[in-house]
Parts: structure tokens; C-alpha cells; sequence
């Protein structure tokens, strides 16, 4: 696993006891309402509240798994018996872990997040300083280059293709730079034209809930037409855009889903003999930002394009516009003398 992608108890191993609250309370307690939060109320509970109300299924993932180690690890049965010795150990225990700072930084502020959630509902009585003080970020620059695809292996990679619904899905990636779950989300009827009669995407509960409208370029809208037509859909046509050729799927679920998007990539990549690195959805996304900076477009154009809640994300692909330039200052080296 690597440190992106959270940490197990194995890799916070934690000298204090692991509670066994979980097998003690699953399956007995009545769902609580967030009204009804109680100090007595076990923290498995309030967990499960909480989570409910998380709009993604990535946060509510990782948000368990972090959230869920910590409090097993420091093992109380509610959030009422913690205190701040409590979270500061376990603050101390993770930032001298051998995690990335990035990840770090994750697990304490999904475990910050819940317990500031929690306070406002009444199940414990932590003052909101405290937590924020106690679970503050570990002070770290995190520099975390992204990987992406140069113009050839963005090129070989449409190139690989070899029918009309994998052209367009990679059309619609490196073209529109969305998301995997944006992407496998889309409808027919959210292609459409504009004012302007141009081509355009309507994004629908993107990250954080939010829709947006994406143009696209017309090769890529000629693209996705083919593939219509290619399937006999038009764009009036209702259901699902990109639609799966698994067999097994029944008639009326066709919707292609994250997990096959990314192994067609992996398929695609094979392929297009793209195996220097690690390629996968985000990094197509990732291709889309860099391609539409060096394009000119402004920071705020790309966020605008990207479904970014804040500009400070959008503003890290500037690094890797920033390392081209760093790149032809580097020296050659110095010529050899001629050995006789």
C-alpha cells in the first residue's frame, strides 16, 4: 500500500489497547438520529451518523478507515471518555510514523473533522480549540509531482483504441479532464449545445455535490458522436453515455463503472506500450490541467474547468509548468579533456 492510499494498523502500530466495542455494539443499537447523540452514545455509532451525511463515497471510505484507527487504537467506547492527552498522543504517534506527510496530515483531519462534527450534535463536550490544537497538521511542505502523460503518450494512447466506445471515453478524459465517477456519471442528454451552438458537457454532482458545465473541443464532440451513432443513440437519446459491454450486465444497468475505466486504461496503456509508469484515470485528469495551462488558459479557468472548490489545488500544476523552466537552467556538464 502505498502512503497515499491511507494506512492500515499495521503501519500504525499503536501502543495502546484496541477496543473491542465494535463486535459489542453492531447489529444491537437502533440507528441514532444526530439529534439524539448522547455521551453515552458509542462512538461506532456516531461514526456511522456522520458518515451518512459525507456526499462522497471516497470520503466516507477513507474518513472510515482513518477515523477507525485512531479511535480503536486509543480504544474508548464513546467520544465522551476522550480528552485531549488522548489526541495529542495520538497526534505525536502518527506524525513519528512512517507515513508521508500527506497522509499524516489526512489522518488527523479526518479524525478533527468528526470530532468537530460531533461536538455540535452533543456526543462529548471536547471544546472545539482543543481538537483543533491537538490534531493540527504536521508542519511539512508536501511537493508530490503528478503523473502524467507527455504529448506522444497522450497521442499513442487515443491511438490505441480500437472501438468507438474507448475512443470516446479517452476523448472525453484527456479532453474534458473529468473524473472517473464524473465521467462513468454522464447521460446522454448531458451533451449538449450551447447559445453558441457549441458542444458542451453538463457535470453533474461533481465532488462536493457541485454540478458544472465543461465545453469540449470539436473533434472531441465528433468523437462522442460517432460513438452514438456507432451504438444507434443520437443525442436526444436517454441513459447512460458510455455504456458497458460486459454480457453479464442486465438490459436495464449498462452504465459502465469506475472499475472498468480503469482497467481499460490499464488495457489501453499495454497497448500503447505507455509502461514507465503508473497510469490511471486521475492521471489523465492531471494530463487534461498541465495541456490547458501550457494552452494558455488562467488558473482560474482551468479550476473553473477542473470542478476545483478551491484555487490553491488548481495553482499546483503551475510546479510542473514552473519545472520546465528549471529544466534549461540546468548546466551540461563540463567538457572532458581528450584522454591521450
Amino acid at each position: 500500500m502505498t502512503a497515499g492510499e491511507g494506512a492500515t494498523m499495521t503501519e500504525l502500530a499503536y501502543p495502546y489497547p484496541i477496543s473491542t466495542i465494535h463486535s459489542n455494539v453492531q447489529g444491537e443499537l437502533e440507528p441514532v438520529r444526530p439529534g439524539a447523540l448522547q455521551a453515552t452514545t458509542p462512538w461506532r455509532v456516531v461514526l456511522d451518523v456522520y458518515l451518512a451525511g459525507r456526499d462522497s463515497e471516497h470520503t466516507r471510505r477513507a474518513y472510515e478507515r482513518h477515523i477507525t484507527i485512531a479511535l480503536e487504537a486509543i480504544g474508548v467506547a464513546t467520544l465522551a471518555e476522550l480528552n485531549g492527552i488522548h489526541l495529542s498522543q495520538w497526534r505525536a504517534h502518527v506524525a513519528g510514523s512512517k507515513l508521508a506527510a500527506g497522509s499524516q496530515a489526512q489522518h488527523l483531519a479526518a479524525l478533527r473533522s468528526f470530532l468537530k462534527w460531533a461536538r455540535t450534535f452533543g456526543a462529548h463536550a471536547l471544546p472545539q480549540d482543543v481538537i483543533a490544537e491537538a490534531l493540527r497538521a504536521p508542519r511539512a511542505t508536501v511537493i508530490k509531482p503528478y503523473v502524467t502523460l507527455s504529448e506522444p503518450e497522450a497521442g499513442r494512447l487515443l491511438a490505441a483504441c480500437t472501438n468507438p466506445r474507448d475512443k470516446a471515453l479517452i476523448a472525453l478524459l484527456l479532453g474534458a479532464g473529468l473524473r472517473a465517477a464524473e465521467l462513468v456519471g454522464l447521460d446522454v442528454g448531458d451533451v449538449h449545445e450551447d447559445a453558441d451552438g457549441e458542444t458542451v458537457l453538463h457535470v453533474r454532482a461533481g465532488k462536493g455535490r457541485k454540478d458544472r458545465i465543461v465545453p469540449i473541443r470539436v473533434d472531441v464532440a465528433a468523437i462522442v458522436r460517432r460513438y452514438l451513432v456507432a451504438t444507434g443513440r443520437t443525442l436526444s437519446s436517454d441513459g447512460p453515455l458510455l455504456l458497458s459491454e460486459d454480457p453479464a450486465k442486465r438490459r436495464a444497468d449498462r452504465r459502465l463503472s469506475t472499475r472498468a475505466v480503469g482497467y481499460l486504461i490499464d488495457r489501453l496503456c499495454e497497448r500503447a506500450e505507455i509502461d514507465a509508469k503508473k497510469i490511471s484515470p486521475h492521471s489523465v485528469r492531471h494530463t487534461f490541467a498541465i495541456r490547458a495551462l501550457r494552452a494558455g488558459a488562467s488558473p482560474v479557468a482551468a479550476q473553473k474547468l477542473l470542478g476545483h472548490s478551491s484555487l490553491a489545488t488548481t495553482s499546483r500544476y503551475l510546479d510542473h509548468l514552473e519545472l520546465g523552466e528549471l529544466r534549461q537552467a540546468v548546466p551540461e556538464l563540463p567538457a572532458s579533456p581528450v584522454s591521450e
